[in-house]
């Protein structure tokens, strides 16, 4: 190999290292009511729990995997947006309860009653809401929602400065943004991105999912 191009070789690692992001020690995203990996349509959907748009997405989204029941697997990503301040001490949130479930619940069912408490709330934790607070007060806010599911409230205040919810909620994010993901709520339906956005109701859900179901191929040339 020459000089040249062994430099070149040596660079191209090292892009490759650099650009390597953390490998979560489990498969990331949590699974809506527990739904077989062996559904015929795979919906995962990227939601950031300070995001207006998410929030309306969420209960459609519910609906969606309720109607197809088996035949469907909505999994749910925490996606926190950097232009809204709060959005990352939330999906933190989503770590900690999914590492300390709430009693006679799963891991994943945790995680959606977290983000449904917080999508109710959403307006008394935005960024226009806390733009006066300091940190240590938007996370006593955020962590007084956990009171409603049981949890020590002085408790999950301390964990959310936890540097281990943190980096989940960071390699959670990275994910996303591996994946292409730039907004939210974002949707992929069997690995391959939807140009849907929050507007899109039960309906014009149902339209696609069943054309799926059928058979039909959907924007393909072929």
């Amino acid at each position: 190999m020459s000089a040249v191009k062994h430099i070149a070789a040596v660079l191209l690692l090292s892009t490759v290292v650099l650009a390597q992001i953390p490998i979560p020690t489990r498969p990331l995203g949590v699974v809506y009511k527990n739904a077989s990996s062996s559904a015929a349509i795979h919906m995962d959907v990227y939601l950031d729990l300070a995001c207006p748009d998410s929030k309306a997405a969420f209960p459609v989204l519910k609906q969606v995997a309720d109607n197809y029941g088996s035949r469907l697997r909505l999994k749910l990503f925490i996606f926190p947006l950097p232009y809204h301040r709060n959005a990352h001490l939330a999906a933190i949130g989503s770590k900690i309860v999914h590492g300390n479930p709430i009693p006679g619940h799963s891991a994943d069912e945790s995680v959606i009653m977290w983000a449904q408490t917080l999508f109710a709330t959403q307006a008394q934790w935005s960024d226009l809401a806390t733009k006066g607070d300091n940190l240590s007060q938007i996370q006593m806010k955020i962590a007084s929602y956990s009171s409603v599911h049981g949890y020590d409230v002085k408790a999950f205040q301390q964990n959310l400065t936890s540097s281990e919810y943190d980096l989940g909620a960071r390699i959670e994010w990275k994910y996303g943004c591996s994946h292409g993901v730039a907004g939210t709520p974002w949707f992929f339906i069997n690995g391959v991105n939807v140009a849907a956005d929050a507007s899109w109701n039960f309906s014009k859900w149902k339209a696609l999912i069943d054309s799926l179901l059928n058979g039909r191929t959907l924007y393909s040339n072929i």
